[in-house]
């Protein structure tokens, strides 16, 4: 049985990727903080090893007996910059040192990026994994430095996979859920002018890491994670209210809004000193028209199927009812229909 190391298992996406490993029958190790919540992955069949991803004797004890890495663990969000790059791109730089140092016979391993790495879409046309990269952001360019890192130190030593998904959403989520609340009240934000996005469901990005796992054909190649369809924000929000089974009403949100949001949620975040979810970088984000990119390369080589929108809003509406998210809606839906 292969061990497989993933860091970031306690986290969203990192949870549901521990859970497909043990599905597909795989030996899991998760590195945590002994004050890290495990409610995730609480009662798994996991092993723990319990110390900090910045220390370089911890990455030497976790890396030393590992068959494959699924280095997940990263920061979406920062109150300053330099916390993007010490450990988005630190910690990355740091686990591939120590694997080259201590474990040089490593399997494979997989780098779970984003499509911040990548940057928008110049057009509408969906942008090809091969086109070149323009981060618009702090977390984005250190994703695409982290990347780089990988290949440059791994290249001709260690194989290696990197996967950038879309905007994920799905179980156990918090960011996505405000779009969901706001849906269960009947309102709909939709942006004044239209842009073009794509989502991935979370068990889809869980999925395609254990295809990756055994699979030559994706062997230091990367992949770009997401349903084909893209969707407009105003769709997002109206297949949201079909699955729920809510009529909602269109709020149109000027762009200036979401500017004057972001500036106050910065101003806030150096005063509180905790990160902003929405600061000046993720509006710049958000504001821009075309996230989208080619999907055909993951499909083929993953052997996988996205889920569409349709299905995974209704799981994920009723893990929300039935979880702590719960006191915000009165019923559950029916995941047969309506």
């Amino acid at each position: 049985m292969l061990k497989v190391l993933v860091t970031g298992a306690n986290g969203f996406v990192g949870s549901h990727i521990v859970e497909a490993l043990l599905s597909a029958k795989y030996y899991v190790i998760c590195p945590v903080r002994k004050t890290s919540d495990l409610r995730w992955i609480k009662g798994l069949p996991v092993r723990y090893e319990y110390g900090d991803l910045s220390d370089k004797n911890f990455l030497e004890k976790i890396v030393k007996d590992a068959d494959i890495i699924v280095h997940c663990a990263a920061i979406v969000r920062a109150v300053v910059k330099s916390e993007y790059f010490k450990i988005n791109v630190g910690i990355t730089k740091n686990l591939c040192e120590v694997v080259l140092n201590i474990n040089p016979g490593l399997k494979k391993f997989i780098f779970i990026s984003s499509q911040a790495a990548m940057g928008p879409s110049s057009s509408v046309n969906f942008k090809k994994i091969t086109y070149e990269e323009n981060p618009i952001s702090d977390y984005g360019l250190s994703k695409l430095m982290a990347e780089k890192e990988i290949k440059k130190m791994f290249y001709k030593k260690v194989v290696y996979t990197i996967l950038r998904p879309a905007a994920v959403y799905g179980p156990r989520d918090k960011d996505i859920f405000v779009f969901f609340n706001l849906v269960y009240k009947h309102l709909r934000p939709v942006t004044t002018i239209k842009r073009l996005l794509q989502l991935v469901y979370v068990k889809d990005v869980a999925n395609a890491v254990a295809a990756c796992l055994e699979n030559r054909k994706t062997n230091n190649n990367i992949y770009y994670l997401a349903d084909s369809i893209a969707y407009t924000w105003s769709e997002i929000g109206k297949i949201i209210s079909f699955s729920a089974g809510v009529k909602t009403i269109p709020i149109p949100i000027p762009d200036f809004v979401f500017r004057f949001i972001g500036i106050v949620s910065e101003v806030l975040s150096y005063v509180t000193k905790k990160p902003a979810v929405l600061n000046r970088q993720k509006v710049m984000e958000i504001l821009q028209k075309y996230w989208i990119a080619d999907t055909e390369l993951s499909e083929k080589d993953l052997n996988i199927s996205f889920t569409p929108l349709e299905v995974a809003s209704k799981i994920t509406y009723n893990w929300y009812f039935n979880n702590s998210f719960s006191k915000y809606f009165i019923r559950k839906i029916d995941l047969r229909g309506k």
